[in-house]
């Protein structure tokens, strides 16, 4: 009975944890520096990000609130597209609104997504391979997709 009690307890918890912070799209500051930084977001607060447009332009430090962290493309709700960090140190993925490079076409959003973790894969793996002709270790064979 107590297990389960502390089950039930732990998920609340979690639950009221994860639901803390301005959701997507939301205006956001950091305050503090350093490890004591902090911002307003349930997730992430873009102002000290950059996000790469479809159509080549940039947006430098848009002070939004991303959606959640981690994303692979079609997975992020309606209004939402996944962007991947153009960054090889920095693996990692978010969702944004859809709407914060202008109004684009379904199939313009897809290929966003798309072209953003390409970008990205391809300096995460550039960078392996530089790593690797550095110190002598061999890097994971190419999947070949079987």
């Amino acid at each position: 009975m107590a297990t389960a009690r502390n089950a039930f307890l732990t998920l609340c918890a979690a639950l009221l944890l994860s639901s803390c912070g301005d959701p997507i799209g939301a205006p956001c500051d950091f305050t503090g520096s350093g490890f004591t930084a902090s911002d307003n977001c349930r997730h992430r607060c873009l102002e000290h990000r950059t996000i790469e447009c479809p159509d080549g332009s940039e947006i430098k430090g848009p002070k939004v609130c991303s959606g959640r962290t981690q994303c692979d493309p079609g997975e992020c709700g309606d209004g939402q597209v996944c962007y991947h960090v153009s960054d090889p140190f920095d693996k990692d993925s978010y969702c944004i609104e859809d709407t914060m490079c202008g109004a684009l076409e379904n199939s313009e959003l897809a290929d966003w997504e798309a072209t953003s973790k390409a970008r990205s894969d391809e300096l995460i793996k550039a960078w392996e391979e530089k790593q690797a002709r550095r110190t002598n270790i061999p890097t994971k064979p190419a999947d070949d997709g079987q």
